[in-house]
């Protein structure tokens, strides 16, 4: 990493009772993160999704019309779908089928 990329931070200093923020204008105001970067977060494809779940990708297609499916983020012209998202639709779905068993009068 280059000096002038480490030097591109913004640090808050206090004065008094007086708080100032130094560092370049395009950086003021933002506070780091801690959401993991982009690179970290396992994205998706609709071939990974399918495989993963032993589906087609017509059925993904037919989830994302009805409007149940994961979401997803399109990247150019890529649908992706991050893990930790599929995961928690996944646990929805266990969750709604759970309360339709529920209420079911079995047969």
């Amino acid at each position: 990493m280059s000096s002038r990329m480490r030097s591109l931070t913004v640090a808050t200093v206090g004065i008094g009772c007086l708080a100032l923020e130094v560092g370049p204008a395009h950086l003021r105001g933002m506070e780091p993160t801690s959401e993991p970067p982009l690179d970290h977060v396992p994205l998706w494809t609709m071939d990974d999704l399918a495989e993963k779940l032993r589906i087609s990708k017509a059925t993904i297609h037919t989830w994302r019309k009805r409007g149940t499916a994961p979401r997803a983020y399109r990247i150019g012209r890529h649908l992706m779908f991050a893990e930790a998202d599929v995961r928690a639709w996944l646990a929805e779905q266990e969750a709604t089928q759970v309360e339709q068993r529920g209420t079911d009068s079995g047969w």
